[in-house]
């Protein structure tokens, strides 16, 4: 058995996620983890919402008065960067469509 490996005796993921979150080094990996999916399904949202109006790139682009380099950083998952708001709500005006931003409360609170 590896000696650096956890092994968690408790009854649920729940109390094993709440115990994990307690240490910065998980938290911040777990924040990481949740950021790459915020950013992978606005990179697939935008690519989809583009192809179904048969827009390119640089048609998008144009219209949401940026480049569109901007547009492929966007859609590249292979990146880490993520637009501004201010962006964001020009890509959707684009699109037809307008930008919505919450916060979610979790079902369970992390201490």
């Amino acid at each position: 058995m590896n000696p650096k490996r956890k092994t968690w005796m408790g009854s649920g993921v729940e109390e094993f996620l709440a115990q994990e979150m307690k240490d910065p080094t998980f938290r911040m990996a777990f924040s990481e983890t949740r950021a790459k999916r915020i950013k992978t399904a606005l990179a697939e949202a935008i690519r989809k919402a583009r192809k179904n109006q048969g827009l390119s790139q640089a048609a998008l682009s144009k219209r949401a008065k940026t480049t569109q380099a901007v547009v492929s950083r966007i859609e590249n998952l292979n990146t880490a960067y993520l637009p501004s708001v201010e962006v964001l709500a020009r890509l959707a005006g684009a699109l037809g469509a307008h930008l919505e931003i919450a916060f979610v409360p979790e079902e369970r609170t992390f201490s």
